[in-house]
């Protein structure tokens, strides 16, 4: 039942710029830097996601390691599971906020666009911008998928509070419960790796902007 996490952020960067006035270079580094902070939600729930799943995922050892005479405790840390699972639901909630908000601070990238002239400059932040939407597309599948496995692990503890669930069933929830699990995997490498693309885009735009302006 381990995932992995979602470890890759996209990087706000500085640009220092001497010359007076909004040029490309600072209208792209204050979008940048907003979408940065809007993302903080996202950024902040991912330690505190990430321990719930590690204590649900012994609690399920130590439950599975239970015999039927110890139903109580088992009751017990189904029942904590249970609540944790709730826990993490409610900051995957504040994580898609986040998001959210952040997908609506950069729609500003289409003022740098339009103000650019340079035609090379303006196809490059148009792939930038469509690199950063397909990371947030990559986000949305993350969610819809963790939302559904939580949901089966919120099944599976249901199975676990019933002293009457047979061992069968509570194997096949299970497996249920690593196949969805594999498939939040495969959403959580296409977001990493759509934020590394993005940064990588960013950071060679950034260099060209930078050489236009010495």
């Amino acid at each position: 039942m381990k995932k992995v996490f979602m470890a890759t952020i996209f990087s706000s960067a500085l640009l220092l710029s001497a010359c007076s006035g909004q040029n490309a270079g600072e209208q792209l580094d204050n979008v940048l830097q907003d979408t940065f902070s809007a993302e903080k939600e996202y950024r902040d729930t991912q330690s505190e996601m990430e321990k719930l799943e590690k204590n649900e995922q012994q609690l399920f050892e130590s439950i599975m390691g239970l015999t039927q005479e110890q139903q109580e405790e088992v009751s017990s840390q189904a029942q904590e599971a249970m609540e944790s699972a709730d826990q993490r639901l409610e900051l995957l909630k504040n994580e898609n906020e986040s998001m959210q908000n952040a997908e609506e601070e950069f729609k500003a990238i289409d003022t740098v666009i339009e103000e650019t002239d340079e035609d090379s400059l303006k196809t490059d932040l148009t792939e930038l911008k469509t690199k950063m939407q397909e990371r947030f597309e990559a986000h949305a599948d993350f969610a819809e998928a963790y939302e559904e496995l939580t949901a089966l692990q919120k099944e599976l503890y249901d199975m676990l509070l019933n002293e009457e669930t047979e061992l069968q069933a509570l194997q096949e929830k299970a497996m249920e419960v690593n196949e969805k699990n594999t498939a939040v995997q495969e959403t959580v490498a296409v977001f990493n790796e759509r934020t590394e693309q993005f940064n990588e885009m960013k950071d060679n735009v950034i260099e060209e902007l930078e050489k236009e302006e010495k």
